[in-house]
């Protein structure tokens, strides 16, 4: 999923979007793992402050990414009714 390249027609299908998507929620599971095997109270902190942030983001990000999805779908309604 590394290669993905954006093809510039993305209608509900943004290769761009899904790599961003993946990769916050790897590196969400990447940090929790850290923390999870980390003894250092002060290192802990960071990387659940770090989590916390990833999350946001990522909750805002699949919003405005369905946001998104729902102009595509009325885009379609719109051209579907003068065909």
């Amino acid at each position: 999923m590394n290669n993905v390249t954006c093809v510039h027609s993305c209608k509900g299908l943004c290769n761009a979007l899904t790599l961003a998507e993946h990769r916050e929620a790897e590196a969400i599971k990447e940090y929790t793992r850290f923390l999870n095997e980390c003894d250092y109270p002060e290192v802990r902190e960071i990387l659940g402050e770090l989590i916390r942030e990833r999350e946001r983001a990522l909750t805002s990000f699949r919003a405005k990414r369905a946001a998104l999805q729902v102009k595509f779908d009325t885009l379609d309604n719109i051209n579907d009714s003068f065909a």
